[in-house]
């Protein structure tokens, strides 16, 4: 359940890899959603979080988990976001990850709501990165920028992703570095990782 063709052509592919998961239809919009379901059930349902305007996802979200207790939600986004993951649990998704996971944590996610309905409600490096940099002073934005830091991605790929300058996105990176009181980015990745590693953490990714 997506509004980006590419981007639902490239998971169609992917899966159709695996021999244990099938992709039984796709829609662009929430409109034939619940009458689809009916006719073809299904056992996990990928709702990107923000489709085309007016199409509110977190509310069918909520309409397919009253209608079809059987189909587990696991929400999708391009930027995890702890708000916005709150609100995927209160309308009842099983899950919510990025839409950047590798295709293996992807379908492992696919895999242990099928199997047990439980999966992670946030991408648990994300939790560990909000909880760990809010304690340092940084924004929710210098966090985004930190996860995708350790991500190895360019200040230029960070820009392109969040949809903002390249500027802007050096100002951030320079924040994070200042307020965790580093020399550069790497230094600040190793300090996530040492907190990532040292556990503090660790239920947080099932929302434990």
């Amino acid at each position: 359940m997506d509004d980006h063709p590419v981007f639902r052509l490239g998971l169609r592919r992917l899966f159709e890899r695996s021999s244990d998961l099938t992709v039984s239809w796709e829609l662009d919009s929430t409109a034939e959603l619940l009458r689809r379901l009916r006719l073809s059930p299904v056992e996990v349902l990928l709702m990107d979080l923000n489709l085309a305007p007016g199409d509110d996802s977190l509310a069918m979200t909520r309409a397919v988990v009253d209608s079809f207790p059987g189909t587990r939600v696991l929400v999708i986004s391009a930027l995890l976001d702890g708000d916005a993951a709150t609100a995927a649990r209160t309308a009842g998704a099983s899950g919510y990850v990025s839409k950047d996971l590798s295709l293996g944590d992807m379908q492992a996610a696919i895999r242990q709501l099928a199997g047990n309905g439980v999966a992670p409600i946030v991408h648990g490096l994300f939790v560990t990165a909000g909880k760990w940099s809010a304690r340092n002073g940084l924004t929710r934005r210098e966090r985004e920028v930190l996860v995708q830091l350790r991500r190895g991605r360019t200040n230029r790929e960070i820009a392109t992703q969040f949809g903002i300058s390249v500027t802007t996105i050096n100002k951030h990176v320079q924040q994070v570095l200042k307020k965790l009181q580093v020399r550069n980015r790497a230094q600040a990745v190793a300090r996530l990782d040492a907190e990532v590693s040292g556990g503090s953490y660790q239920n947080l990714e099932t929302g434990a």
